[in-house]
């Protein structure tokens, strides 16, 4: 019986989000057939390395390790692939700049590499554009999470492997509207998070004073935080938006909400949107990027950046609970038939076989 391959996989984020947690479902999904090794930064967060460890991984935290591409961090890279001897390394990308250090250290130890790519950030300069091409030229796989990064990654000349972000069913709990303080005759309209201008916020607040005109009993809340949060806090257009802080069991409190509003001005993929479907609530959400290959007819689309096309859409869809019902039931049936789990597991398996088969022997 032969040893499984080992795979090293890497996260150079010190903070924890939806990509975080979609490696942490990789390693979790693959453990039988592979044996993991998760290089994280010193400063990696808690619920990052929680995850990946309970997920499978054994943790090996590299000094020195950034977003960034360094000589420093190639050093540090490069030294921890001598001592783990993986067979593959899977990179994480947050966004389109980072992970150069790992890549560049996977070709001076000869390990075929596969990189994951969760989130594009428009691009305000040619030097950044320039960057992302570099690092993502450097893997011999780019795993692109939905057909808009996908046509990302062939514009920089690279051909994709498109694996569409899976979820498996939600964890839900028994009463959200109680751990919410939401009384069961009040209509929610819900948002979850981090407190970033790509999320729209400041779009969901304008769009929530339009609606209080008309119905001042319609509750906005947001689950989240980031940086920012006191801004939007401060804000006195934000007065009919609460913000309720961060919750680590934020996924299971999305059925408290009536509807779910996501006001992104930019989504690779839109995981919170594809929770929400799961759990059978009605998804509002911007036309724009992966958001419309998840939510396409299981739900409605709006102009980003338009809080009157947003408030609209919440007014009409408050006022119609069959409405909600009609969307809430496509969405289910749209998330379970294109975002299962283990379509997504089934197609990195493939990636990674072909990998670790024409792959270099350990060195």
């Amino acid at each position: 019986m032969t040893d499984p391959s080992r795979v090293c996989v890497v996260s150079t984020s010190v903070a924890f989000g939806g990509a975080e947690a979609y490696l942490a479902r990789i390693v979790a999904g693959l453990r039988e057939e592979f044996e993991f090794a998760a290089v994280v930064p010193d400063e990696a967060a808690t619920q990052t390395v929680e995850l990946l460890t309970s997920a499978g991984a054994a943790i090996e935290r590299v000094h020195g390790l950034r977003r960034l591409p360094s000589p420093r961090g190639i050093r540090s890279m490069t030294s921890a692939l001598r001592r783990l001897r993986p067979d593959l390394m899977h990179v994480n990308l947050t966004d389109q700049r980072d992970g150069g250090s790992p890549l560049v250290a996977s070709r001076i130890r000869r390990i075929p590499s596969v990189a994951t790519l969760n989130l594009v950030i428009p691009a305000k300069t040619t030097f950044k554009e320039r960057l992302g091409s570099a690092v993502l030229r450097r893997a011999d796989a780019v795993i692109a999470v939905s057909n808009a990064v996908g046509d990302y990654v062939r514009g920089l000349g690279v051909e994709p492997r498109v694996v569409r972000q899976g979820l498996g069913a939600p964890t839900r709990n028994p009463d959200p509207r109680r751990a919410l303080g939401i009384s069961s005759d009040q209509l929610v309209v819900g948002g979850v998070g981090r407190l970033h201008h790509q999320k729209g916020w400041d779009v969901l607040c304008a769009a929530a004073e339009r609606v209080h005109r008309v119905r001042s009993d319609v509750r906005f809340m947001v689950i989240g935080e980031g940086p920012g949060g006191d801004t939007l806090r401060a804000s006195p257009g934000c007065g009919h938006v609460e913000f309720m802080g961060p919750r680590a069991d934020a996924a299971s409190l999305v059925g408290a909400f009536d509807l779910l509003a996501v006001p992104s001005r930019y989504e690779a993929f839109g995981l919170v949107a594809l929770e929400a479907m799961l759990s059978g609530v009605p998804v509002i959400a911007s036309r724009t990027g992966g958001l419309v290959e998840v939510v396409e007819d299981g739900g409605r689309l709006v102009p980003p950046e338009n809080p009157g096309a947003l408030a609209e859409a919440v007014l009409e869809l408050i006022s119609d609970d069959a409405a909600r019902e009609r969307l809430a039931l496509a969405g289910r049936e749209r998330a379970r038939r294109e975002f299962g789990l283990e379509r997504m597991i089934d197609e990195t398996r493939v990636v990674y076989a072909e990998l670790c088969s024409s792959g270099c022997p350990r060195t």
